[in-house]
């Protein structure tokens, strides 16, 4: 799938890299912060159960923008009872819900007038799950211009030892998630909106509010650990 505003080469199991990418003035940008649960982590088999999002611009959350809508993943689809646990999403939740087609055409908006779309670990988990969700339904492969914000973190801070995760962008900006659950897709886009304001301070003093990866000089980002994908 075509990334409209960036190049990603896949490098190894352990590293992509970004390039072909120029944003000025990032803090004057409406951002669509997006998130996703699904039935489980391989993206190629797996089920999206929820969408959400929130708007974002001159550095303030909007709360009346906010989205979010469960989708009934099909007929003979289980979710298992980590992902419950984790999500507190259960086959009884998604009753009544649409499909995923119609909850993504809602979704989609919701998130109208926006610039770009943010979410965390996005190129890893929720594209991929997209991609798949687009060819399980007949959906064109298009995507809004989306950017991870893994990408952001790793252009401004450089990479870390370990990874730019949720948990360590949240003790770098020592932000405060009081009052928001982990896991719950609407409460991580805010939970990111909380990271994404001293985020985007920093990129304005310390880089002009630009962020610039040119071709010759690409961002290598380290991802998750690969996971094990489900048997045939």
């Amino acid at each position: 799938m075509k990334h409209p505003i960036l190049k990603i080469d896949e490098l190894s199991d352990h590293h992509y890299q970004v390039s072909e990418l120029d944003l000025p003035d990032l803090s004057q940008l409406r951002f669509w912060l997006w998130d996703l649960e699904a039935t489980g982590l391989d993206t190629d088999v797996e089920r999206v159960t929820q969408i959400a999002g929130i708007a974002m611009q001159a550095g303030e959350l909007i709360e009346d923008s906010a989205f979010t809508q469960f989708t009934d993943p099909g007929p003979g689809v289980e979710i298992p009872k980590e992902v419950q646990d984790l999500t507190g999403i259960t086959l009884d939740t998604l009753k009544g819900a649409p499909p995923f087609a119609e909850a993504w055409r809602l979704g989609l908006e919701a998130a109208v007038g926006s610039d770009i779309w943010v979410g965390q670990s996005v190129f890893e988990f929720d594209v991929p799950l997209l991609a798949a969700e687009f060819t399980r339904h007949g959906l064109p492969q298009e995507l809004p211009p989306v950017m991870d914000s893994v990408v952001l973190a790793t252009a401004l801070l450089g990479e870390p030892e370990g990874r730019w995760s949720t948990s360590a962008l949240i003790d770098h900006f020592e932000v405060d998630i009081g009052g928001l659950r982990r896991h719950d897709a609407l409460d991580d886009v805010k939970i990111l909106g909380r990271i994404m304001i001293p985020m985007l301070e920093e990129f304005r003093k310390k880089r002009g509010d630009h962020l610039r990866i040119p071709t010759e000089n690409p961002v290598r980002i380290r991802r998750h650990p690969p996971i094990k994908k489900s048997p045939a």
